[in-house]
C-alpha cells in the first residue's frame, strides 16, 4: 500500500523528533559517563557503600573463687533511618502503636526524619525482638548490642558500679577500670543493595575489635552475700540509719568483702558511691585500740599495769569526762576491756599530744589507702598548734579525728597481723588471652607502724575484750574473735558540739584470733534504742564471721589453687595437722614429718589442746603448743611457757580456764607454775614477759 504525501510527512517528522531524542539521550549519557564521571562515582559509592562499627566485648569480672559477677549478655534495640517521607508516615504510625503514644507524637518525641538516624528503643526484650523483626515497616530497623548484666543482682554491686546504656562505666570498678574493660571497637566495610538491605563486603574486618581485659577481683562473694545479708538484718534490728562494713585479708590485704546498706537508698541498682571509702565519721572507743599500740610501743604501760579511774568522773582543765560505769582502780588490760575513757585520758598524757598524732599517721588516719574506686576520703586527723590534756585526751578517745570504716578495718589488720600497715588490694590480677590469671598485685607494705611485740599484747588484750569486756555478745563456739567496741556520739556541726542521742556504734576485730586471718569492721548509724557497740555491730560482726566460718571452712587452710596461684609465697608453709586424739609420740613424728616442732607439757598421753589448730599454716620450723593427758586425767599440766608470746601463753592458759597475770610485753622469760605442775580453774599463774 502506498503512503500518501501527507503520510510520509507525518513519518518524517516522527522519525525526526525520535532521532533527536535518541541524540539528546546519548550526549546525556556522554556527559555523564566521561564529562562527570568522577561525580557521580563518588555518590554511588558513598550511597552503596560505608564503615560500620563492630562494638567490642567488654571484660568479665571475676571473684577470687571463679566466680564470673560481671558478665554481657547480646539484646536486641531498635532504631529508625526511613529513606522517604512515605517510609517516615508509616514509621512514625508503628512506632506510636507499639510504645502507646497518642496519634501525631513520634515523629516529635524521637526526632524522625528521612535519612536520618534515631534510637527507638534499645535493651529489648527477646519476645518484643522478636515481634518487631516479624512486622515491622521498611525504615525500622533491629540492632544486636552487648549488654552488662550481673549474675548475683545487687550483691557487690557497690564495688562494681553499672554502665550506661552504651555500655561505658559510670560507678565503682567499671568507672575505674573503664579503659580497660571496655576494649577498643573495630570497624568492617560494608555495601547497600537497591533496595538498602546491607551486607558485609570481607569476612575481615577493616579494623579488629579488641575485647576488654577480664579482671579478678580478691573479693569473695560469699563473703560479700553474707556481709550484705547481716549488714541489712543488723540495721533493721536496731532502726539504724545506715550499717557500713568492710572485711579483709589481714596478711596481706586482700579486700574480701565490703558494702554498705541505707534503707532509704532509691536506686541500689545504680549505685553513685561505696560509702565504706567515701563517708566520713568519728569512730571513738575502737581507736583506742590505735591509742594503745603508741603507749606500748613507747614503753610507758605493760600488761598488769594500774590505773585510778575516778568513780567514773574526772575533771581534766576545764572539761569533765566521763566513764559508763563507776570504776576504780584498773589495770592496762581492764582499761581496754571495760573501755574506760577516764583511764585512757590518763594513760596518754604522759604519751604527749605530737607523739599521738604520730602514731595515728602511721596507722593511715588522714590520707588516702588508694583502694581504686572513685570517691575515697582521706579522712581528718587535725595537728593543733598547741595541744591541751583535753584535745590529747578527746583523740585517745577517737574524737576530734575522721576516717573511713576502710581505714579503720586496714589500722585493725595491722594489729592483726603484728604490726604492718598493708595496702589494701581489690585486684588480684587479670586475664590473659589463654585464660590464666596474670598481673598478680603484690603485697604492699605501707608501712610498720607498731613493734610485733605490741601488737602481740594487743591482740591478746582484744581477745579479752570479747571474753570478759565490752563485747561479750561477740564471744562465739564457732570461731575466736578479738576486737574492741565503739560507740560515738555524733557531731553536731552547726552547733559546734555533740548529739547526746544519736551514736556512730561500730566494732572492728579480727578472727581466729589465736592466728589472724581476716580483719573487719561493722559500723552502724544512729541505731535505736540501743546505741552499744557490743550491743549491735558487735552480733553483725559475729554472724559474719560464724557464716563465713562454717560455709568455708578451707578458707584456713587456704584452697589448693590458691597456693599454686601465688606460687613462692607458700612454699615454706604446710598445714598444722590434726593432732587431737592422738598418743604424743605419733604426734611427735606427724610434726617431724611435716618439719614442724611439738611443744608439750607431758611426755605420754593423749593431745587434748592445739594451738593452733588443725588446717592453718604456719612456716616450716615453727612450733606447735599441745596439751597431754592421759584420760583419767580431768586437768591438764602446765607446758614450759618460756619463749612463747603472750597470744600463746594466754591462749593455752584460756583453755585450761586458769586466771593468769602478765608483766611486761613480748615473749615469756618466767612462769609462777613451773611446767608439769597440774593446772586448775583456781590457779593464778604470773608471767614475766620480755620484749625481745
Amino acid at each position: 500500500m502506498r503512503l500518501t504525501r501527507q503520510q510520509r510527512i507525518r513519518f518524517g517528522i516522527l522519525f525526526v523528533v525520535v532521532a533527536l531524542f535518541l541524540v539528546v539521550i546519548a550526549g546525556r549519557l556522554v556527559h555523564l559517563q566521561v564529562f562527570n564521571h568522577s561525580r557521580y562515582s563518588e555518590i554511588v559509592e558513598g550511597q552503596s557503600a560505608g564503615e560500620v562499627v563492630i562494638p567490642a566485648a567488654r571484660g568479665l569480672i571475676y571473684d577470687r573463687n571463679g566466680l564470673v559477677v560481671a558478665e554481657n549478655i547480646a539484646r536486641s534495640s531498635l532504631y529508625a533511618y526511613p529513606a522517604s517521607k512515605s517510609e517516615l508516615g508509616r514509621v512514625e504510625r508503628y512506632v506510636e502503636k507499639l510504645l502507646g503514644l497518642e496519634s501525631g507524637t513520634a515523629r516529635a518525641r524521637f526526632g524522625l526524619a528521612p535519612h536520618r538516624f534515631r534510637w527507638i528503643k534499645r535493651d529489648l526484650d527477646d519476645e518484643l525482638a522478636a515481634a518487631i523483626a516479624a512486622d515491622a515497616p521498611r525504615g525500622l530497623y533491629l540492632r544486636e548490642e552487648n549488654r552488662r548484666s550481673y549474675p548475683f543482682g545487687l550483691v557487690g554491686k557497690q564495688i562494681l558500679g553499672f554502665t550506661d546504656i552504651d555500655n561505658c562505666g559510670q560507678s565503682g570498678l567499671e568507672l575505674a577500670r573503664d579503659s580497660s574493660l571496655a576494649g577498643k571497637h573495630g570497624v568492617a566495610d560494608v555495601r547497600r543493595d537497591g533496595l538498602r538491605n546491607t551486607f558485609r563486603v570481607n569476612e575481615k574486618a577493616l579494623l579488629k575489635p579488641v575485647p576488654g581485659r577480664s579482671v579478678v577481683l580478691t573479693a569473695d562473694w560469699r563473703l560479700q552475700q553474707i556481709l550484705e545479708e547481716e549488714l541489712r538484718a543488723a540495721v533493721h534490728k536496731h532502726n539504724a540509719k545506715l550499717g557500713m562494713a568492710v572485711f579483709l585479708d589481714c596478711n596481706n590485704g586482700d579486700i574480701l568483702a565490703m558494702a554498705h546498706f541505707d534503707p532509704e537508698e532509691r536506686n541500689p541498682e545504680r549505685p553513685t558511691k561505696l560509702r565504706t571509702v567515701s563517708d566520713q565519721f568519728e569512730p571513738g572507743s575502737v581507736f583506742k585500740v590505735i591509742t594503745a599500740a603508741g603507749l606500748l610501743d613507747a614503753g610507758l604501760v605493760d600488761f598488769a599495769d594500774s590505773v585510778y579511774c575516778e568513780e567514773g568522773l574526772w575533771r581534766i582543765g576545764r572539761r569533765t569526762l566521763h566513764d559508763d560505769k563507776k570504776l576504780g582502780w584498773l589495770r592496762f588490760r581492764d582499761v581496754m576491756e571495760l573501755s574506760s575513757n577516764i583511764g585512757v585520758a590518763k594513760l596518754v598524757l604522759p604519751l604527749g599530744g605530737e607523739q599521738l598524732y604520730q602514731t595515728a599517721r602511721r596507722f593511715g588516719m588522714g590520707r588516702k589507702l588508694r583502694i581504686g574506686l572513685p570517691g575515697e576520703a582521706r579522712g581528718r586527723l587535725a595537728s593543733p598548734e598547741r595541744w591541751s590534756d583535753y584535745t590529747v585526751a578527746a583523740l585517745a578517745m577517737g574524737h576530734s579525728v575522721a576516717v573511713n570504716a576502710a581505714q579503720m578495718a586496714v589500722a585493725m589488720a595491722a594489729i592483726a597481723n603484728g604490726g604492718e600497715l598493708l595496702r589494701p588490694q581489690l585486684i588480684l590480677g587479670r586475664v590473659d588471652d589463654d585464660g590464666y590469671v596474670t598481673g598478680r598485685q603484690k603485697r604492699e607494705l605501707i608501712a610498720r607502724v607498731t613493734k610485733e611485740s605490741s601488737a602481740d599484747t594487743l591482740r591478746a588484750v582484744l581477745r579479752g575484750v570479747v571474753e570478759r569486756g565490752t563485747a561479750t555478745l561477740v564471744n562465739s563456739p564457732v570461731v575466736k574473735i578479738a576486737g574492741k567496741t565503739g560507740t560515738a556520739e555524733i557531731p553536731d556541726l552547726e552547733n559546734r558540739c555533740y548529739f547526746k542521742n544519736k551514736f556512730m556504734s561500730s566494732f572492728a576485730g579480727f578472727f581466729p584470733s589465736e592466728r589472724p586471718l581476716v580483719a573487719g569492721i561493722v559500723v552502724l548509724t544512729e541505731p535505736h534504742p540501743i546505741h552499744y557497740g557490743g550491743w549491735t555491730a558487735g552480733p553483725a560482726f559475729r554472724k559474719i564471721a560464724e557464716r563465713y566460718m562454717v560455709l568455708n571452712p578451707d578458707f584456713i587452710a587456704v584452697p589448693e589453687r590458691t597456693l599454686v596461684e601465688r606460687g613462692g609465697e607458700f612454699e615454706n608453709t604446710v598445714e598444722v595437722p590434726d593432732f587431737l586424739g592422738r598418743r604424743v609420740e605419733k604426734a611427735r613424728l606427724l610434726a617431724m614429718k611435716k618439719g614442724i616442732k611439738l611443744r608439750r607439757n607431758a611426755e605420754e598421753g593423749q593431745v587434748i589442746w592445739q594451738f593452733p589448730a588443725a588446717d592453718r599454716l604456719v612456716m616450716k620450723g615453727d612450733e606447735i603448743l599441745v596439751a597431754v593427758a592421759e584420760p583419767e586425767e580431768t586437768q591438764p599440766r602446765m607446758p614450759d611457757l618460756k619463749g612463747l608470746s603472750v597470744r600463746e601463753a594466754s591462749a593455752f592458759l584460756d583453755f585450761v580456764g586458769s586466771r593468769f597475770e602478765i608483766e611486761g610485753r613480748g615473749r615469756v622469760v618466767h612462769q609462777s607454775i613451773r611446767p608439769g605442775q597440774v593446772v586448775s580453774e583456781k590457779s593464778v599463774c604470773r608471767l614475766r614477759c620480755r620484749a625481745t
